[in-house]
């Protein structure tokens, strides 16, 4: 026979889910354990009462969710919020409460409640645990995306710094990063060379101010060139560019990257 929730004589797997109640009520309290139950959760649960019982639970243990219900007595569940928030610990607040009101209900979610379910509801009760659970889930993707990018970022950087390659990231009309070997390469500084673009340094008459405008258009993904360049000084240096698109917050900027060729130009010339 199927339970109330329409999973057929519990073939489907349980979702295991630690839970932390707030409750002043045990017979509320149960009555959410009971449903959860047979919603296919494998629920493990503590159920506390007052704020000190509440932040020891979140000292000593680890919660998937925390159901709180809105009038505790002396307290509230934005209470219990207010605590979570200042421990710092994402785990989804979700008020298991009597009438609530349209505008309250409003601002608690505004303020960071997860969800609300109203007592008389209580079937939406699982719903709104799967998806808290998801969105937890989310942002837990987001964050190692976030951490792994930033990491990639620090390797670049540190790669960068050390490559005799001149490399320049240029978004629009301005560069946004320049290593130690085109301040070397170019006699420029890096305030001044981030004040300008790499199209300035161009002295040549060839393909790559076009290709390079292309690149930062969107146009183009990639081009090759050789083209001399004008140093501080006054100068000329020959480079190999190589320039790639990649986006970077959201916008299109061109990876550039210059190998100092003038020796071999000038031997091809016979200068030496």
């Amino acid at each position: 026979m199927a339970n109330d929730f329409g999973h057929g004589d519990n073939l489907a797997p349980r979702l295991p889910l630690h839970l932390l109640v707030v409750e002043d009520s045990p017979d509320d309290a149960e009555l959410c354990l009971r449903l959860l139950r047979k919603a296919q959760f494998d629920v493990e649960a503590d159920v506390v009462k007052t704020p000190e019982e509440f932040s020891e639970r979140l000292r000593t243990a680890s919660y998937d969710v925390i159901l709180a219900d809105y009038n505790l007595g002396n307290w509230t569940g934005m209470d219990a919020l207010s605590l979570l928030q200042k421990d710092k610990r994402d785990i989804p607040l979700i008020l298991v409460t009597g009438a609530l009101g349209d505008q309250r209900a409003v601002a608690c979610v505004k303020d960071g409640v997860a969800d609300y379910v109203l007592k008389d509801r209580m079937e939406r009760l699982p719903v709104a645990i799967y998806q808290a659970m998801e969105e937890k889930s989310l942002r837990n993707g987001r964050r190692q995306a976030e951490r792994l990018l930033a990491e990639s970022e620090a390797k670049y950087r540190i790669l960068a710094e050390v490559m005799p390659v001149a490399v320049f990231v240029q978004q629009q009309t301005r560069c946004c990063y320049v290593n130690r070997a085109a301040e070397r390469i170019t006699g420029y500084s890096q305030m001044e060379l981030l004040a300008m673009n790499f199209g300035q340094l161009i002295q040549s008459k060839l393909d790559l101010p076009q290709h390079l405008a292309n690149c930062l258009e969107g146009t183009e993904s990639a081009c090759c060139d050789e083209t001399s360049i004008r140093t501080k000084n006054g100068e000329e240096r020959w480079l190999d560019v190589t320039v790639q698109t990649f986006q970077m917050s959201g916008k299109v900027a061109a990876l550039i990257a210059g190998l100092d060729i003038t020796d071999r130009k000038c031997a091809a010339k016979g200068t030496f």
